[in-house]
């Protein structure tokens, strides 16, 4: 009896503990069932949510694009993209217009190729290597069109920042300063013709002030002429005088024979009395092949002329 007793006790429990922990698993799997649904919904709507955004974000993307190209096209300076091997990816309106070319023949080629010589193209590659992500740079280049035509440009380089993984990209700005750089060359050889004239002008003066000099000798004359003459002159520290006259050499410090010279006769009436030689004695050799221009050859035989009317009137004093 106590034995049966005990067996249905342990039963009695067992069955107890047996179904609670089935009401237990069904009562977790029902809860679990309504938390994935409810997941499921959250999920979902999170994903529309997303999809929403990522549409708008897409639309206004290219709203952007759509917006930056319309500007692009209208702008009056040419405009230009390049990639990392420095080809050119873009090219607005303006920019076919100033190289003169469609701009199928522009894409895909080098901005490189477009610089008037290899010292331009050389500036140009340094400046690519240079440029860092945010820094900006502008400088002229001489450049040239597809039809072979040179002309000037300014141009300004910038690297965007990285976006989206797209590297290296370099935006170009050309603006053709052509005829302002012709204006301002024009400009400069006016201000150099007149402060070369303004020279020619102080060095007359000079000399004519010397020789007006009662005092001094012939000798004193014509080395003081020495040093006068060549203030007349572009090149005057490469500048070395030679004057022979009535049978006497007188020669400026470091005077020597040079091919680039060019003489000029002291003549009393139709005899002559001796010359003037100078002679350029640069290390480096002028920018042209001739350092004596018309007016520089002109002032020596008006230099000449003048010394010696002044010699012979000293001689007859």
């Amino acid at each position: 009896m106590p034995l049966l007793f005990i067996v249905l006790n342990t039963a009695i429990i067992l069955g107890v503990v047996a179904g609670s922990m089935l009401f237990v698993w069904v009562v977790s799997l029902l809860f679990f069932a309504r938390y994935r649904r409810r997941t499921k919904r959250r999920l979902k709507k999170m994903l529309g949510l997303i999809t929403v955004k990522n549409s708008h974000e897409i639309k206004v993307l290219k709203e952007s694009e759509a917006q930056f190209k319309a500007v692009a096209e209208l702008m009056n300076e040419g405009l230009l993209i390049t990639d990392e091997a420095h080809k050119i990816i873009y090219a607005n309106k303006s920019a076919c217009r100033k190289l003169k070319c469609k701009l199928d023949d522009i894409l895909d080629t080098s901005f490189t190729d477009y610089a008037a010589g290899s010292a331009e193209a050389t500036k140009i590659q340094q400046i690519f290597k240079k440029s860092k992500p945010g820094s900006k740079a502008r400088e002229e280049f001489h450049m040239m069109r597809c039809d072979k035509e040179l002309f000037w440009a300014s141009l300004s380089f910038s690297r965007p920042k990285p976006v989206d993984g797209l590297n290296n990209r370099i935006i170009i700005v050309m603006v053709d300063v052509t005829e302002h750089i012709l204006q301002e060359q024009k400009m400069r050889k006016l201000t150099d013709n007149l402060i070369q004239k303004v020279r020619q002008l102080n060095c007359v003066f000079d000399l004519q002030q010397m020789l007006s000099e009662p005092d001094l000798t012939t000798g004193q004359l014509l080395q003081g002429a020495l040093s006068i003459i060549p203030q007349g002159l572009r090149y005057e520290r490469d500048m070395r005088v030679e004057i022979v006259y009535d049978g006497k050499q007188y020669h400026s410090p470091g005077y020597r024979q040079s091919k680039l010279a060019y003489k000029v006769p002291l003549k009393v009436g139709q005899q002559k009395a001796g010359h003037i030689a100078v002679s350029y004695v640069g290390d480096q050799p002028p920018r042209q092949s001739q350092p004596f221009r018309i007016g520089e050859k002109v002032l020596l035989k008006n230099l000449a002329g003048k010394i010696v009317s002044a010699l012979e009137l000293k001689k007859h004093q």
